[in-house]
């Protein structure tokens, strides 16, 4: 196969997979195809064919490399600039490629960019930064995590390096719970989850009241996982059980499975057996099973969920009890 048949692909009159005839053209080595993809992948970018662009975004990557670069990463502003359902992932992926393989001719096209006057620009840029990050970035991305676009803060957040090596980012990403905007808070919540030290957990539990649910529904998993095997485990079993009594099931959902991760009595969870939400119950017959042997009361619960009236939990309650014969 040839680029014209990727040029099918992309314009939608060919059908089948289309990414081995890209990876092919892309390690190719054949420079002179460079001008007529590059041409694609603009013209494509105009009519907002995502699935073109994409295509072409790749096989450039692989011909051009940093060369390139510039206009992969407008292309990506104009991803993050669009209000159709284009989440510029592919495409994203096209730029770590030629980062990964050239990261300094790349840190050169994207720090200019940092300080420019385009939002989505220079949100792209903050993107590719954690990519190529030095430690001397830090202060670029503190000054972006005040900036008073919360798409701006939300990018910079996500460019920071791991908290759970570096304090600064770690002290950056506390700060960042307390953000006016809901989404940065949750993803300062998941930042933190992972790999954060279990003092995080003091400042994760004042969030338990938080006005948006779906900051809440982050929540649960967040405060078991990093207060395990620690001395937060008594502050944060009372968070979780405040959690469990949530309006909305997500967040009770997710207390359930913290008090899963906790390690503690799961006493509180025969409050959960009969809740309203299916998927409540589900998450209490899944952390009953794994919990089996550790905590006896947890086999006269999963018998009275053996009686449910959703398909899920039944099972889930039933496999846990033969399986425990």
């Amino acid at each position: 196969m040839t680029l014209a048949d990727l040029f099918r692909y992309a314009d939608g009159t060919l059908d089948g997979d289309p990414w081995p005839l890209v990876r092919e053209l892309a390690v190719s080595g054949d420079r002179s195809a460079a001008a007529s993809v590059q041409a694609a992948l603009e013209r494509y970018a105009r009519e907002r064919n995502w699935y073109g662009r994409d295509l072409m975004a790749h096989v450039l990557a692989g011909l051009s490399g940093a060369e390139v670069f510039p206009l992969l990463l407008r292309v990506f502003a104009g991803a993050l600039r669009s209000e159709d359902d284009d989440d510029g992932e592919r495409l994203g992926m096209a730029l770590s490629a030629v980062m990964r393989a050239d990261p300094a001719g790349c840190r050169a096209a994207i720090l200019p960019v940092l300080a420019g006057d385009d939002p989505n620009l220079r949100r792209a840029a903050l993107w590719a930064l954690r990519d190529v990050f030095e430690s001397s970035d830090m202060g670029t991305l503190r000054e972006a995590l005040a900036d008073p676009n919360p798409a701006i803060r939300r990018t910079a957040l996500n460019s920071l390096p791991s908290v759970n090596n570096n304090p600064q980012a770690c002290e950056l990403v506390v700060t960042a719970l307390q953000d006016l905007d809901a989404w940065v808070r949750c993803d300062a919540v998941l930042l933190l989850a992972w790999s954060a030290p279990p003092a995080v957990v003091d400042h994760l539990v004042s969030l338990t009241s938080d006005p948006v649910w779906y900051v809440r529904s982050v929540l649960g998993e967040a405060i078991g996982r990093r207060a395990a095997n620690s001395d937060r485990a008594p502050a944060a079993a009372a968070a979780l059980r405040e959690l469990l009594a949530d309006s909305e099931s997500s967040v009770r959902a997710g207390a359930v499975r913290g008090l899963g991760m906790l390690g503690v009595s799961l006493d509180a969870l025969q409050s959960r057996t009969d809740d309203p939400d299916w998927w409540v119950r589900a998450a209490v017959a899944d952390v009953l099973a794994v919990n089996l042997r550790r905590w006896p009361p947890a086999r006269p619960l999963l018998a009275q969920l053996t009686g449910d009236a959703n398909a899920t939990v039944r099972e889930t309650a039933k496999k846990a009890l033969h399986a425990s014969e």
